[in-house]
């Protein structure tokens, strides 16, 4: 029998290797919400229950001493161990001591299924619940979505147990979501404009780095955002003047071929016909960019830029000025002299013109 100076000890060690941001973000941004009424103690609690789980080692970082310390999976089963995929539950790691989070207490010994446990509960409380529907509401309505649509959703998934796919259907059968004062309330992340107007142009991408360069450049820098909640999904983060002034440069240099690696033909998405003139060209692109939308509007706003006489040198001031002029060396630079010699016929250059101002106006920039 261990004495109470080596158990003390044990204990101890665990206690050390307790990882409460683990735990929080569990409950933070995975279920609960910052306001879902957890306190310190059920976050420490928390973090107790999940001692042990953790990654399994795979490639550089299971080489053979450490292989040598893992059993193999029928031995760790028997001693209460748990390797599924890349997840491994370590029982040698857990806290088996009796804990309580948010008013449930957990016996001691529980071992890996009180993570399981904890989890379903966590999955099963009302402040998930808001904290789930208000999630999806954000993303697929509005910045600021009513609180009665946060509410229907929030009750659908306390009576479906979570199902995304009936969340999903009570999200999209609302009148809220088909009303016409939230179309196109959401911006587009500068991932999404990107890919949009990839889309849009018909774009042949065959080399990727550049844009990912573009992207940066207009404020989201791919896997380096810092917290682990992901990007916000908010036009608020993304939008300011200088953000406004990246998305236009991007446009018309996108749309005038100034990308390296990234081949358009604007004439193709016209089948080959050419606009008679800017305005023509202005109203035909605007309703091949801009689909199943009043482009009047857009038109209106987007013709005294069209006839501005400095225009052209702000297209080059945005393609001379690029991350691409910047950072482009060898074969890019090259590419990159070609496409602007080739883009010099005067028709074609204004309908890069206009192609790239669509790009940068404010009806574009929406989702």
């Amino acid at each position: 029998m261990p004495s109470a100076r080596s158990v003390s000890r044990k204990k101890t060690k665990r206690r050390k290797g307790l990882n409460e941001n683990y735990a929080r973000e569990v409950m933070e941004l995975h279920t609960l919400g910052v306001d879902g009424g957890y306190t310190q103690t059920d976050v420490t609690e928390a973090a107790r229950i999940l001692t042990g789980w953790t990654v399994y080692p795979r490639g550089v970082y299971a080489g053979d001493s450490l292989r040598r310390l893992l059993p193999d999976d029928a031995t760790l089963q028997k001693r209460g161990g748990v390797h599924t995929g890349d997840f491994l539950f370590a029982p040698n790691r857990h806290d088996d001591g009796a804990k309580v989070v948010l008013g449930k207490t957990f016996p001691a010994g529980g071992g890996y299924e009180e993570g399981v446990q904890l989890l379903t509960m966590l999955g099963a409380h009302p402040s998930t619940a808001k904290f789930v529907a208000r999630k999806l509401a954000t993303r697929f309505v509005s910045d600021t979505p009513p609180q009665a649509l946060i509410d229907a959703l929030a009750k659908t998934y306390q009576q479906t147990h979570g199902d995304i796919r009936a969340l999903l259907t009570t999200l999209v059968s609302s009148p809220t979501f088909w009303n016409k004062d939230a179309l196109r309330e959401k911006t587009k992340s500068p991932f999404e404009l990107t890919m949009s107007a990839l889309r849009g142009l018909h774009a042949d991408v065959q080399r990727p780095y550049p844009l990912f360069q573009w992207v940066t450049r207009m404020g989201q820098k791919i896997y380096f955002y810092q917290a682990p909640t992901g990007f916000p999904d908010k036009a608020t983060y993304w939008i300011n003047t200088g953000a406004l002034l990246n998305r236009m440069n991007f446009g018309m240099a996108l749309a005038a071929g100034r990308i390296p690696g990234v081949k358009l033909d604007l004439l193709a998405l016209n089948n080959r016909h050419e606009p008679e003139s800017a305005a023509d060209a202005l109203a035909t692109y605007s309703a091949l960019l801009l689909p199943a939308r009043d482009t009047h509007e857009t038109i209106r706003r987007l013709t005294p830029l069209l006839n501005d006489p400095a225009l052209q040198e702000k297209i080059d001031s945005a393609a001379h000025g690029s991350v691409i002029h910047k950072h482009g060396t060898g074969d890019d630079a090259d590419e990159d002299e070609t496409i602007l010699a080739d883009s010099a016929a005067p028709k074609r250059y204004k309908l890069s013109q206009v192609a790239g101002i669509i790009l940068g106006s404010p009806e574009f920039q929406r989702r």
